[in-house]
């Protein structure tokens, strides 16, 4: 394969990956506001777990992601055992 076209893959997902890491402080800051605010609206939950799974795709919010699991599964343990599940899933 072409060393040029190899390298503008690499930056173009490495831009791509930035643009999506730019997203993380203001969801950081939402999640922070559920968890400190001991919200218990499971959609709104869900709503920014499956945001932060999407973003675990591609090796961002990991830590996150786990963050607001922890806190959700003392709302709805099956719930948060779902999206355990979905994210074990990615790591293999």
């Amino acid at each position: 394969m072409d060393k040029k076209l190899i390298s503008e893959i690499g930056s173009i997902i490495q831009s791509f990956n930035q643009s999506l890491q730019s997203h993380l402080p203001a969801l950081e800051k939402e999640v922070k506001l559920l968890i400190n605010g001991k919200s218990v609206d499971a959609k709104t939950i869900e709503h920014y777990l499956d945001t932060l799974l999407s973003l675990t795709m591609h090796g961002i919010g990991d830590n996150l992601f786990v963050q607001l699991l922890d806190y959700y599964k003392t709302i709805d343990a099956k719930g948060a055992l779902f999206y355990w599940n979905e994210y074990d899933k990615e790591e293999f």
